[in-house]
């Protein structure tokens, strides 16, 4: 089973191959940050630290609303702040693997 870890924390979770990032974690009692929960929002962003490949690919909606907060955040924070950072919205994103992820706020 693929696992979840939080960066900077103990928290680790074994997941089921094809599920929710937010989901599988919200059913193992760990609540990440979130809004609509549609993709559409961007409230729960995640940065992944490792295993980005361990994820599905992201989709449209997915893709455009990452689009618009790396927009965002390089505006706020400037080009470093989102340079080689993989961002993936957590109720989008399907795991396949192992992967470590970290909220961004």
């Amino acid at each position: 089973m693929p696992r979840v870890s939080i960066d900077g924390t103990d928290k680790t979770f074994e997941v089921k191959e094809g599920e929710i990032l937010y989901d599988s974690l919200y059913d193992r009692d760990y609540e990440l940050p979130h809004g609509c929960l549609s993709g559409s929002c961007g409230a729960c962003r995640v940065e992944v630290i490792t295993g980005k490949e361990n994820l599905m690919p992201a989709g449209v909606i997915e893709k455009n609303t990452i689009d618009s907060l790396k927009e965002e955040f390089t505006k706020v924070h400037g080009e470093k702040f989102v340079a080689g950072k993989e961002i993936r919205l957590s109720c989008r994103a399907k795991v396949l693997g192992n992967v470590i992820i970290c909220p961004i706020k």
